[in-house]
């Protein structure tokens, strides 16, 4: 796991002027051998050499009461609550928390030497990151229409360069993305606002802004009907 990065994924409840912002930071691989015996498919995604790893750092998302880390982790490393004000730490034992990849729901059992509710905390949650990147969109209004998804500073085509289980609000990633590494920005409604979870967006930063504006005036006018 990299250490020089000090913000790789942070989520924040609030507007944007709406929203629920995120940063994250990967690589992608293309497998292009071809053997003389059989046909192999150029486009095939090959899993990473190394494990990614990588943290999410959240709270008690608004919409919905949970903790979520909206990316998919295989597997939890470590979970850390911290006192935002006071900026203590308190590691949790492996007992004192439980995470469901399948919804990216983690439940938190505060020990006893924890004075705080856990409404007032903040989590540190590191563990080994899905590959390509899978998303579940934590407290999403579907109502409101379709979440935005955009990789590599352009508007991603479902069918083509994602999929999207409406019943489950997961994203599946169709081509090589690295949440730890690559760029991408997605957007979804709640019932608290508008959400934006991305990655290294710096590089098509005006690009983002733009298709985020497209997308959440389709929004509105889908909820002003």
């Amino acid at each position: 796991m990299r250490k020089d990065v000090f913000f790789k994924l942070t989520l924040i409840h609030s507007f944007r002027s709406a929203a629920f912002v995120a940063f994250l930071f990967t690589a992608f691989a293309l497998f292009s051998c071809k053997s003389s015996q059989q046909e192999v498919d150029e486009t095939a995604i090959v899993p990473p050499k190394e494990p990614i790893i990588t943290y999410v750092n959240t709270t008690v998302n608004k919409a919905d009461g949970k903790i979520s880390t909206i990316l998919t982790f295989n597997s939890i490393k470590e979970v850390t609550a911290i006192h935002p004000i006071s900026r203590v730490r308190y590691p949790l034992a492996e007992n004192e928390y439980k995470y469901d990849s399948d919804s990216t729901e983690l439940k938190v059992f505060l020990p006893k030497n924890i004075p705080f509710k856990i409404n007032d905390l903040a989590f540190h949650i590191v563990g080994e990151a899905a590959y390509p990147g899978i998303f579940v969109l934590a407290g999403i209004d579907k109502s409101r229409g379709e979440p935005g998804v955009f990789f590599d500073g352009k508007k991603s085509v479902e069918g083509t360069d994602y999929d999207y289980d409406k019943s489950s609000a997961r994203i599946t990633s169709l081509v090589p993305l690295d949440v730890d590494k690559d760029s991408f920005e997605i957007c979804w409604a709640t019932t608290n606002g508008e959400v934006t979870f991305s990655n290294n967006t710096q590089k098509y930063r005006d690009a983002y802004i733009k298709y985020y504006n497209e997308w959440s005036r389709s929004v509105h006018m889908r909820g002003s009907n």
